[in-house]
């Protein structure tokens, strides 16, 4: 008989922690029950995306309903007699550790950098890292996207108990539209993808394209967000050779027909969207923060986030030829390959689960 999992996310918009949790449903649903909860109602997928047993709203519409929210999850757990819990993003783990208590089987995925992040840019940011403290028991297993998110965390919150590093996945479309590299020498076509806000810094884009002027270079950016008018303002102001494309759904068909993927974020927990750059084939421009600089084991070319020069230097030496790309390229995939596929990912979250619902004996971080 399956044991059952209780998945909890703050809501089903758009996201990289959201599309972690709903992609792999489906094979995850194979070993295991599926309990889906939701503290708000919003919903972007499509309805045969969402794999579930049983599904609730806990209808959390501000952190003044914490503890009524963890009663309704409470009650929920007991009623579908749910092995373990696995929350993602902060409100849902906070609502998630009140309800379990120390019995019930618990693990919490990070997103993002929390000291460099989240506590900094929340509202009530001493207040939310003192509830992340107080709340975190030593029975919690924690779940990185990263080894700089979890240090990240260990720093700002301390780890208590057990822990692993996940590699987030890439969708499988996007190895099966892996390319065998090519650059004409003549534009460069760069892409950028991810939501229009401040924390992903297309300012410096911006910035960085006044100063190439003539430059044979492009950039095209998908996604959707609050910056979008401001930044179409810009690119209209100066004639700038930008374009902002709106939300795509088979973004994987689009990156081939580009030269280089770019990313320019101050913060990232892991940056999904530069790793399905690399199952392509993309060399990557990306911002020189250390997450980036993990998860492409240092493969790429990197600008100062600070700097539109930097960006620019960086163009240069594409354009004059100092640069190999074919062999970046070829170096990005088999990295894609090795580490963020679907199947890893699983074979690393099931083992975490059994270590929970096995109930080993905690030392440190390791597992007796």
């Amino acid at each position: 008989m399956k044991k059952t999992v209780l998945y909890i996310i703050d809501s089903l918009e758009k996201g990289g922690a959201e599309i972690m949790l709903v992609s792999p449903l489906t094979e995850i649903h194979r070993h295991y029950k599926i309990i889906l909860v939701t503290l708000r109602p919003e919903n972007v997928f499509k309805e045969n995306e969402l794999i579930y047993d049983r599904r609730y709203c806990l209808d959390m519409k501000s952190r003044h309903n914490l503890l009524t929210a963890s009663k309704k999850l409470k009650k929920i757990i007991s009623e579908n007699n749910v092995t373990l819990v696995h929350s993602f993003l902060y409100w849902s783990s906070i609502v998630s550790r009140i309800a379990c208590g120390k019995k019930i089987p618990y693990t919490f995925s990070l997103a993002t950098m929390m000291n460099g992040g989240v506590y900094r840019l929340k509202k009530w940011s001493g207040y939310t890292l003192l509830l992340d403290r107080f709340t975190y028991r030593k029975n919690h297993f924690v779940i990185s996207p990263t080894n700089e998110v979890l240090l990240d965390f260990e720093n700002s919150v301390g780890l208590k108990g057990r822990s692993a590093v996940l590699y987030n996945f890439v969708k499988r479309e996007f190895f099966n539209h892996e390319i065998d590299y090519k650059f004409s020498n003549d534009t460069l076509k760069l892409v950028a993808v991810g939501n229009l806000k401040s924390v992903k810094n297309y300012q410096l884009l911006i910035e960085a394209f006044k100063l190439l002027g003539k430059t044979p270079v492009s950039l095209d950016i998908y996604g959707e967000g609050a910056e979008r008018s401001s930044l179409q303002q810009q690119i209209e102001k100066f004639g700038l050779s930008i374009e902002l494309k709106g939300s795509q759904e088979n973004i994987y068909e689009i990156l081939p027909q580009y030269d280089a993927y770019v990313m320019s974020s101050f913060i990232e927990g892991f940056g999904v969207s530069a790793a399905e750059a690399m199952a392509v084939g993309l060399p990557l421009l990306l911002s020189d923060i250390k997450v980036l600089r993990e998860i492409s084991e240092g493969n790429a070319l990197f600008f100062d986030p600070f700097r539109p020069e930097s960006f620019v230097a960086v163009i240069h030496k594409i354009l004059s030829g100092e640069v190999d790309l074919k062999k970046l390229s070829e170096k990005v995939k088999k990295i894609a390959r090795n580490n963020y596929t679907q199947e890893k990912y699983l074979r690393g979250l099931f083992d975490v689960y059994q270590q929970i619902i096995s109930g080993s004996v905690l030392e440190g971080n390791k597992i007796k």
